[in-house]
């Protein structure tokens, strides 16, 4: 009789290399560079601690959509790094492997761009590596397990990639250079999709959500099964309505009475006003029914032809919402603005007057609450449903059969009009 002894298989892990780059070259420079008149580390020491960093730095970079990371410095250079990591940074970067951004104290750490992506994996059964990775902070924060982010989570995981043979096509097709970030990023969110490990990564001081669908790129959307996507128009401009009308105390009345029997007709609104002994200035009557409507950004696109509505709509948004107030450059965008809405402005630089953050931060917080509470109500309807910051997601599936473009935005006005906004749904159908 033959005992079988039952050996435990021995661990591994599976790390992201650049196919350009030997490790053993990068070593060489690395003691060419830093090591004229100090000890050199042995290549034992120093070849598996760049294997680690740089799949670290590959592995984060791919998942984000602006390719860049921001590695916790105290954590790495304190528990795996130690004093090699800011030479073995600095040495990729002269190598053109990484651009190294800015350290910003009590945020993140150091942010770190890959320049290199023509990448490939390898298996390895180094114990110290497999060491490092189990006990390297998540890029993932904790979310706290409440019963929202528990509906939450439940309705994401909803989420299927139905086409996956047709999103890779159009990546191929789209993209020339295999070794750009843009194709990677997206070769990345179709061929290693998981809909098992789906989860929110964060949920930030906002309370605005981040997850897989947040940064899919807009054109990968319809290769997963969506059924509906309704998007309030204009939206993050819309919120500044609340404040307006609070301000001008403006009866709701009269706004209902604007948009559906005045047809967001401005000189008659602000003769209706006038009625009302209510004084409000024409340009920002004018801002409240174009963001209502959702043309705001109409006019901005006709007067920078030139320029993306996209890129117009990002530019308003900084310079106007975010920007200083104080700042003396003006840029042509906020001037702009200032001509079209001078009293909005004066509003706007009054809400800054603590701190410039602080008017875009509670725009988003109170976009927040509007979206929760839009949730909510579709969850206790029985739908499968998430949202993408101002848009909600209605996945195709058994639970959402019976639901309908005209019920999810009666949802979505109802939640918006009981803040005092009144916004345009608009619908795409996957």
């Amino acid at each position: 009789m033959t005992l079988e002894i039952m050996r435990k298989p021995r661990e591994k892990i599976v790390l992201a290399y650049l196919k350009d780059y030997s490790f053993e070259d990068i070593y060489e420079h690395h003691i060419n560079s830093f090591c004229i008149d100090k000890r050199k580390p042995s290549r034992m020491v120093l070849i598996p601690k760049y294997q680690y960093l740089i799949h670290i730095i590959i592995t984060r970079c791919k998942w984000s959509d602006k390719g860049l990371c921001h590695l916790n410095a105290k954590f790495y250079r304190d528990k795996v790094f130690h004093d090699h990591y800011n030479d073995m940074l600095l040495n990729l970067s002269y190598m053109g492997i990484i651009h190294i951004g800015t350290y910003s104290i009590g945020h993140y750490s150091t942010a770190v761009s890959l320049m290199k992506w023509d990448f490939d994996y390898m298996t390895s059964y180094n114990q110290k590596i497999i060491g490092w990775s189990k006990k390297s902070p998540s890029y993932i924060n904790k979310v706290e397990d409440t019963p929202f982010t528990r509906k939450y989570m439940e309705s994401l995981s909803c989420l299927r990639l139905i086409e996956k043979d047709k999103a890779l096509n159009l990546i191929n097709e789209t993209f020339s250079n295999k070794q750009s970030h843009r194709y990677q990023y997206r070769f990345a969110c179709i061929n290693e999709f998981n809909h098992k490990d789906l989860r929110i990564f964060k949920i930030d001081e906002q309370n605005r959500i981040y997850h897989f669908l947040t940064s899919l790129p807009k054109e990968l959307r319809e290769f997963y099964n969506i059924k509906y996507e309704l998007d309030i128009a204009n939206s993050h401009p819309l919120l500044l309505n609340n404040f307006l009308i609070k301000h001008y105390n403006i009866p709701i009345k009269v706004i209902r009475e604007g948009i559906h029997i005045y047809h967001y007709d401005v000189e008659v609104i602000q003769k209706s006003l006038i009625y009302n002994n209510i004084d409000v200035s024409n340009d920002v009557i004018k801002y409240l029914m174009k963001t209502m409507q959702g043309t705001f950004y109409d006019d901005f696109i006709e007067d920078f032809g030139d320029i993306e509505r996209s890129e117009v709509k990002h530019k308003l948004f900084a310079n106007v919402f975010y920007s200083h107030v104080n700042e003396t450059y003006v840029t042509k965008f906020r001037n702009a603005f200032i001509q079209k809405y001078p009293n909005v402005w004066s509003i706007i630089q009054y809400l800054k007057e603590d701190t410039d953050d602080k008017l875009p931060h509670m725009m988003m917080s109170v976009e927040s609450q509007l979206f929760k509470s839009i949730l909510q109500e579709c969850w206790g309807r029985g739908y499968r449903v998430v949202n993408l910051h101002d848009a909600l997601i209605v996945f195709d599936v058994d639970e959402n059969k019976n639901v309908t473009i005209e019920e999810l935005t009666s949802i979505i006005e109802g939640v918006y009009n009981r803040s005092m906004l009144f916004p345009t749904v608009k619908v795409e159908i996957g």
